[in-house]
């Protein structure tokens, strides 16, 4: 089935089996400039809905708190009570004639009656966050989805408590019945495109080539083919109704009213007014005391709900009412009123129900944005289940079918036990059981099934826990959970059906009963339960073991997109690559740990790429040079340049330590006089200018301490190791001095004088072999852009273009030293590796932070562990990592161990510098794992170990044809750590077929692995 490229409603249509490209890959999009003016507009999800405003401009009730801290009057519990009980009260009042309008309304309701062949809704209406029927009242509460995956199980028990307190503590507060509806809506791409928008400053739009609309419209298509959805769960609790004695109350008044001017009676009868009016304020204000109590419940840290909205109410009335069509794009909201009895009536049409007698499914058709839809539904309810070891070797019992990708909807009716109730009903089944028991031994003298000594004793396990707990998780429940599977035809829906079967067994049985129709209805806020058959009883402990909220969750709603998430369900990973600078004031260094083949530099390139897009600076170090393609794309026209620093293009002096460190500029704000910095100093100005010298000295002390650390980088093992090298260099260096009209030539002559003038032969020894090795090392071509020619100090980065927003270093012709051979074996040009790179990086750092500091830039330094080798490579991580918050720098920097940012020896451990961390494959090697660990910050002994062994293994990677399964998911995977957020992301770009130029300019086998998903 094909739909049009630009109908974002066909993206969830039921009927469509695989999605389909929008775009034929390896091409470039077509301009969509056309059809952007009849673009359905950004809505957000339901879990993001703004206050809806009335014509006059005024918020609709939103439960919000009002500029003057007052409750507004939708969630004042003193105002909703008024309208609750009011509502009630009215309806035990005098029965008024009927006007015309209220005849025909009836007249229609006939009609719609003899037509309408499904059952009506018991709704009558709402008030705030107030669904009423006829005889209850349910307030009803938003919780959003939560964290889960690689914490510790000790947190994950914790999270199952807490939401089981609030159970408990629901149940001290006089609740009996809760229904739970578990929603979901779509992933807000259109929101995401919005936001994007204005967090990025993009780069102008170049005729031809990929713009910036187009961009973005591709972006968003490609998140919508993996359906992600929001979770979504709604606490509706059920209210008290009034008291016999107040309806008796308002009966007797209403009776007594006409005897009001009678002079006995009289009396009597204004007694029994005053005394049914202070009743119902009594009640009403017993129940604004009782919305309070609950809204502190929910607010507690188990579950964190808060009042539905008005718009949230809507969400969930036209979300149950349409389970089996499509999910709306965006919430759909619609209003942020409440309900009136016609408002209902209009739900009812929504959708057409149909039930074939015998088949078990119920088919739904209606019409989403403009289009008619059809889907089957089957209800399915939890069975028997078995003891459950969650946390510590299972999912949460009510997300287990979330990996398989359905939208799965929940709806949960509970009734909660008080202690003395629970205890009744264990002593009653007791006195049953052993009565059965007396009948087998005492009547018949026959030997009694063992399956009543198991119950009695079961039995008196309940009673125990619940008599002698005092934390409150052996409350007990009865409760019935249904989840709705939707299909596009029946046998689809069936093979839905025995898929959750399958992953939910041996532990839990999933029912399919009759009467589905019924089951279906059952979502709807105010219908009755279907059914009594399979009621579960267990304690809250047990039922918030459930946990269906829980979901992946990492990065944010706006930034660059990183790919999917591969634990629970897949939602798009996005990720605001300066959120750590500007909200949290964090440091921007982000470890890329794998081995080699993970898709490291494909996975930089794809970030580069999107932040330069966005508007960022970016500063690339690729020494093995895939990246530099990405100069060539028809975007980066102008705009990017590829600069060799090795081979016959290479510029001599280009990495002349002294002049790729520069001296801090006396025009800096932060040596202004009138900085805040300055503020307490007695003379400002003088106190400026003394910060500015002391950085001053300190660049010329860091030259000196570089131009050191590179040469000692060319040396050999036996003349590193010599007594008098250390000294003999920085007597050369300190000689020379720090200024940044210097070269390393000079400290060779000034090395060579050192041999021949100074008193200690063994010094002059040790300075003439030292100079025989460095001057030949010095003529070597990879030699060439440290060494300047005679007479001149090199170019340095001052003759790179500033208005570049894309540099790409590369160094063709490097030879990287052989994994695991001495240095002692390596080659003149292998030991130019080390300084090279090292020197490198210090250009990239400059080209970066010579940038203003409140623009955005991103560095990407591959090949670290040469940088790490060297004390001088371990000082310049350690600031990227503590600089780069001040420049607004974020730096990624690639590495195969983690050891190159643990340190080797245990010491410049950078963990807790780093904020967001990606950990691709690494080998399985036992000490790189626990490395790995380390960076993710996540403990050791939790099972995570065996998780990072597996972590490179998409399927079975063999060279049998017919057992080979490596290919069934080639997308790379990487666990990333965010903040506190960890989870298991997969960098698929399968449907990113906009970017298909993209991936061709980073290598052919990147592209391959794009679009086909791996990385």
């Amino acid at each position: 089935m094909t739909v049009p490229e630009n109908d974002i409603a066909a993206l969830f249509d039921p009927k469509l089996d695989d999605p389909v490209p929008v775009i034929p890959p390896g091409a470039l999009p077509p301009s969509w400039a056309a059809v952007q003016s009849h673009a359905p507009q950004p809505v957000r999800a339901w879990s993001e809905a703004e206050p809806a405003h009335g014509p006059d401009g005024s918020e609709y009730e939103h439960g919000e708190d009002d500029t003057d801290g007052h409750t507004s009057p939708a969630t004042d519990p003193d105002h909703v009570a008024d309208k609750v009980l009011g509502r009630q009260r009215r309806r035990t009042g005098k029965k008024r004639a009927k006007s015309a309008t209220d005849r025909d309304k009836a007249a229609a309701k006939k009609r719609a009656d003899r037509e309408r062949k499904a059952v009506r809704l018991k709704l009558t209406g709402t008030s705030a966050n107030i669904t009423r029927t006829a005889t209850t009242s349910t307030a009803w509460f938003v919780q959003r989805q939560g964290p889960w995956n690689f914490r510790t199980t000790g947190k994950q028990r914790r999270f199952i408590q807490d939401e089981a307190i609030i159970l408990t503590n629901l149940q001290k507060a006089g609740v009996n019945k809760v229904h739970r509806r578990l929603v979901r809506t779509p992933f807000p791409v259109a929101q995401w495109a919005v936001d994007h928008d204005t967090w990025a400053t993009p780069i102008p739009d170049i005729p031809g080539a990929l713009s910036w609309a187009d961009y973005l419209r591709g972006q968003q298509h490609a998140m919508l083919w993996s359906n992600a959805t929001i979770k979504g769960r709604y606490w509706g609790i059920e209210l008290p109704q009034r008291s016999s004695l107040g309806q008796g109350l308002d009966w007797t008044a209403r009776m007594l009213r006409h005897l009001a001017h009678w002079p006995l009676l009289g009396r009597i009868c204004t007694g029994v007014n005053s005394w049914a009016h202070d009743a119902f304020e009594r009640e009403q204000k017993a129940l604004a005391d009782h919305l309070a109590t609950l809204e502190r419940i929910m607010s507690g840290r188990g579950v964190k709900a808060t009042p539905a909205t008005p718009a949230a109410i809507d969400y969930l009335l036209r979300r149950s009412a349409t389970i089996g069509l499509p999910l709306e794009a965006g919430g759909a909201i619609a209003g942020a009123g409440d309900w009136e009895e016609t408002d209902v009536a209009a739900l009812e049409d929504l959708t057409d129900l149909s039930l074939t007698p015998g088949d078990g499914y119920t088919t739904v058709s209606g019409v989403v944005d403009g289009r008619k839809h059809t889907g089957v539904v089957i209800v399915l309810t939890i069975g028997r289940m078995a003891p459950l070891p969650i946390p510590e070797r299972m999912l949460p019992w009510q997300i287990i079918g979330d990996p398989s990708g359905e939208p799965l909807e929940w709806s949960d009716r509970i009734e909660l036990h008080d202690k003395a109730k629970t205890i009744r009903t264990m002593r009653s089944l007791t006195g049953k059981i052993e009565s059965q028991f007396d009948h087998y031994t005492v009547e018949h003298d026959q030997v009694p099934p063992k399956e009543l000594a198991e119950q009695h004793a079961r039995a008196q396990d309940v009673i125990s826990d619940v008599e002698e707990d005092h934390s409150g998780l052996s409350t007990r429940t009865t409760g019935w959970y249904r989840l709705a599977v939707v299909g596009t035809d029946p046998d689809d829906a069936r093979q839905k059906v025995s898929d959750l079967q399958e992953m939910y067994s041996p532990h839990i049985a999933l029912e399919q009963e009759h009467g589905q129709y019924q089951l279906l209805r059952e979502f709807i806020p105010g219908e009755p339960q279907a059914n009594i058959a399979n009621k579960r009883h267990m304690d809250v402990e047990a039922v918030a073991a459930g946990m269906a909220t829980v979901s992946d969750r990492i990065g944010d709603r706006r930034g660059v997109v990183l790919g999917e998430t591969g634990s629970i369900s897949p939602r798009p990973v996005i990720w605001d690559l300066f959120a750590a600078h500007e909200i949290k004031h964090k440091s921007g260094l982000t470890p890329i740990v794998a081995v080699p083949g993970s898709g490291k530099t494909f996975l930089a390139g794809m970030i580069v790429y999107q932040a330069v897009r966005a508007g960022a600076y970016g500063v690339v170090l690729d020494p093995s040079g895939p990246l530099a393609a990405l100069a060539g794309l028809p975007e980066f026209r102008d705009i990017a340049r590829v600069y060799a620093l090795t081979g016959r293009d290479s510029r001599a002096g280009a990495l002349n330590p002294y002049r790729v460190i520069t001296d801090p500029r006396r025009d800096d704000p932060e040596y202004d006089a009138r900085n805040v910095e300055f503020a307490r100093d007695a003379d400002p100005f003088a106190a400026a200018q003394s910060k500015f010298d002391a950085d001053m000295r300190a660049a010329a002390a860091e030259r000196v301490e570089v131009a050191v650390s590179v040469l000692k980088m060319m040396l050999t093992e036996r003349h590193l190791h010599l007594e008098h090298t250390e000294p003999v260099l920085h007597m050369a260096a300190n000689l020379v001095g720090g200024d940044s009209n210097h070269n390393l030539r000079e400290v060779l002559a000034a090395i060579q004088s050192i041999g021949v003038s100074d008193p200690d032969q063994a010094v002059k020894t040790c300075a003439n072999g030292l100079y025989q090795q460095l001057s030949l090392m010095s003529e070597l071509t990879e030699a060439r852009v440290l060494f300047p020619g005679e007479g001149t100090i090199g170019s340095g980065a001052d003759a790179f273009d500033a208005d570049i927003r894309l540099t790409i270093l590369t160094m063709p012709g490097l030879q990287l030293p052989p994994e695991g051979t001495p240095s002692s074996q390596w080659t003149p040009q292998q030991r130019m590796t080390a300084p090279l790179m090292h020197m490198a990086a210090w250009l990239a750092n400059r080209l970066v932070y010579e940038k203003p500091r409140h623009v955005r830039k991103v560095l990407f330094l591959d090949e670290n562990k040469y940088l790490e080798s060297t004390g001088a490579g371990r000082t310049l991580n350690l600031r990227i990592a503590r600089d780069s918050r001040k420049f607004k720098v974020r730096a990624l920097v690639c590495s195969q161990l983690p050891d190159d940012f643990l340190g080797l020896d245990g010491s410049d451990d950078k963990t807790a510098l780093t904020y967001e961390v990606f950990v691709g494959d690494v080998g399985g090697d036992p000490h790189a794992i626990e490395g790995a660990l380390k960076l993710l910050k996540l403990p050791a002994g939790q099972g995570f170990e065996q998780f990072l062994a597996e972590l490179g293994s998409g399927g079975e990677d063999t060279l049998d044809e017919d057992t080979d399964t490596s290919y069934q998911d080639e997308a790379r995977r990487w666990m990333i750590r965010m903040a506190d957020d960890v989870e298991l992301v997969r960098s698929s770009w399968i449907h990113y077929v906009h970017l298909a130029h993209v991936f061709a300019a980073l290598n052919s086998s990147s592209a391959k692995n794009a679009l086909g998903g791996a990385a």
